[in-house]
């Protein structure tokens, strides 16, 4: 396959060439007691089976342009094994109970291997350890990292390292002092637990900074930006935003462009979302912190393994990095839509815009 890519570094050098955040670190008890689970050995000896493979992909939603480029991760890292017949995909819109029926779908599609990315983690637990049980291994791709007994292994970005970065970095713009809000993602699901309790641990050894308001966007830039509104007219006075996801930092920072208060505020970094990486290059202020979508591909990675009899983890990282404002032209492309992920994918598998 001949493979074009991107005019832009690719994002896995990043750690090489210096863009890596690197903090000194508060009380991580969350993400260490995370990071040893995520060490622990699988027996996968119990999976292990001849080709040819079908994967089956049990999408919480595809609605979500992050999705979009994860599940295109997905299909270049199928494309490269050969023991990889089919690739089946399902999208259950949001809806928890359409995700347990998609997944009993798959399964009696006689799928290999089921990689999944949830809505609610306790909506889909029974499913996934009856997954288990007829001998069908089950990887979660580019959310938290769970060790529900239904999962076998994760590729998980860290939340909670995530969001340390994010919230450090917010802390040293503000020189450690003012009142700041917090814009998460879905309620209850662990990229919002992780990314509060770390920015909740960094606060601790801020006490002139006070969180005045948590909000929920969904990761949903129309939603996050109303939320905002009414944050302007609650608040006279918002010296700060946290929101490490840039789907959601783009509708805060329109927000209080639109109330005309955007230099009164200093926005986190947000994530690789090409909408927010061209706001950070014309403002230059938040840089970001990668949310990287080749989880999806990574997921597949060690889906493999497990097919093939290979010792896999609970949870392989995927790792995060800074990029500082100065440095957010090379990823932005101004030519693509907002609603565009900087990525390594080749010409063949990008979205189709």
């Amino acid at each position: 396959m001949k493979i074009a890519r991107r005019p832009f570094l690719a994002l896995s050098t990043l750690a090489a060439l210096g863009f890596v955040s690197v903090p000194v670190l508060a009380d991580q008890s969350t993400d260490k007691a995370q990071t040893a689970k995520a060490a622990e050995a699988v027996d996968t000896t119990r999976f292990k089976k001849d080709g040819p493979y079908k994967i089956g992909v049990s999408a919480g939603y595809l609605s979500n342009s992050w999705v979009v480029f994860a599940l295109q991760h997905v299909r270049w890292e199928a494309s490269k094994h050969p023991e990889i017949t089919e690739v089946i995909v399902t999208d259950a819109a949001f809806n928890p109970a359409k995700q347990v029926a998609d997944i009993e779908d798959l399964l009696r599609q006689n799928i290999s291997l089921l990689i999944y990315w949830p809505v609610d983690d306790n909506a889909i637990a029974e499913v996934l350890k009856r997954a288990v049980a007829a001998g069908i291994p089950t990887v979660q791709a580019g959310g938290g990292f769970t060790d529900n007994p239904g999962t076998i292994s994760n590729a998980y970005i860290s939340q909670w390292q995530l969001g340390e970065m994010v919230a450090r970095r917010l802390m040293a713009d503000l020189g450690g002092k003012g009142k700041i809000v917090a814009m998460l993602p879905i309620a209850g699901t662990t990229a919002a637990v992780d990314q509060l309790d770390a920015l909740q641990t960094v606060l601790k050894e801020f006490p002139d900074v006070e969180l005045v308001s948590t909000e929920y966007g969904d990761w949903n830039r129309a939603k996050a930006k109303q939320i905002t509104e009414n944050l302007l007219q609650r608040f006279p006075k918002i010296d700060g935003v946290f929101s490490p996801a840039g789907q959601m930092s783009i509708g805060v920072a329109e927000a209080f462009d639109e109330a005309g208060r955007l230099s009164e505020v200093i926005m986190s970094p947000g994530d690789e979302y090409n909408g927010w990486l061209k706001w950070v290059a014309k403002h230059q202020q938040g840089g970001a912190v990668t949310f990287p979508t080749r989880a999806g591909q990574e997921a597949v990675k060690i889906g493999v393994d497990i097919l093939k009899g290979t010792s896999v983890t609970r949870g392989t990282a995927v790792p995060s990095v800074y990029i500082a404002p100065a440095d957010i032209g090379k990823y932005a492309d101004e030519k693509a839509p907002d609603d565009w992920w900087a990525s390594e994918l080749p010409a063949d598998f990008l979205p189709k815009q």
